[in-house]
C-alpha cells in the first residue's frame, strides 16, 4: 500500500465538508503519518503520540510556526480561552463518571514518570502558547471523545473543538507533508 499517497489523500479530503468531517480526515492523515512515516516502530497510537510529544525538532518547528503565523497563534489563543472556561474531559468511558485525562501534562513514555508538579498541574487545558505536549493531547483527546464519547454535531462546544482541532492540526500536517516533499526532491 502507498501510505504516502493515502496520507496526502486524507489531508486533501480534510479540506472538504463540515469541521467534524474535516477533523476526522485530518486526524486519520496525522496518525497514519506518525505510524507509517515518522515513528515506524510504534504499533499503537498512544506510543506514537508520546513519541511526538518528546520530538523536540517537530515541537520547535510547530511552535515557531505559531509565532510566525498570526492565524495559528490566534486559533490557539481561542482554544486556550475555551479550555480555561471548561477543560477537556474524558468522555470515552463511563459518561456518568468522567475522569480527567491522565496523559495531559505528560511527555514521557508512561504517566508514572511525571514529576509531582506535572501530576498536580491542571489537566484538560493548554497552559501556554508553548504547551506542546498538551497541544498534541488536545488533538488526541478530541479524537477519543469524538470516536468513543458523546460528541454532538449540533452542540456549540463540540463544533468549536472539532473546528479548532482541525485548524491547528492542519498546520502540523503541512509541516509533515512539506518535510516529506523536501526529502523526496533532494
Amino acid at each position: 500500500m502507498n501510505y504516502k499517497q493515502l496520507i496526502k489523500n486524507w489531508h486533501i479530503r480534510a479540506n472538504e465538508n463540515d469541521y467534524f468531517s474535516k477533523f476526522v480526515f485530518e486526524y486519520l492523515a496525522f496518525i497514519a503519518f506518525l505510524k507509517t512515516q515518522k515513528y515506524l516502530n510504534e504499533k499503537i497510537d498512544r506510543s506514537a503520540i508520546q513519541k511526538l510529544k518528546m520530538d523536540t525538532q517537530i515541537k520547535d518547528k510547530y511552535l515557531s510556526k505559531i509565532n510566525s503565523n498570526h492565524h495559528l497563534k490566534s486559533n490557539w489563543g481561542k482554544v486556550r480561552q475555551e479550555l480555561e472556561r471548561k477543560g477537556l474531559e474524558n468522555t470515552s468511558r463511563d459518561l456518568n463518571n468522567v475522569e480527567e485525562i491522565k496523559w495531559w501534562n505528560c511527555s514521557y513514555d508512561k504517566p508514572e514518570q511525571m514529576t509531582d508538579d506535572e501530576k498536580n498541574k491542571l489537566k484538560g487545558v493548554i497552559h501556554s502558547i508553548n504547551d506542546w505536549e498538551n497541544m498534541v493531547e488536545f488533538w488526541h483527546s478530541i479524537r477519543n471523545n469524538l470516536f468513543h464519547g458523546a460528541k454532538n454535531p449540533k452542540d456549540e462546544r463540540d463544533q468549536f473543538l472539532a473546528e479548532y482541532g482541525f485548524k491547528t492540526l492542519k498546520e502540523l500536517m503541512e509541516i509533515f507533508l512539506n518535510e516529506q516533499d523536501e526529502i523526496q526532491t533532494n
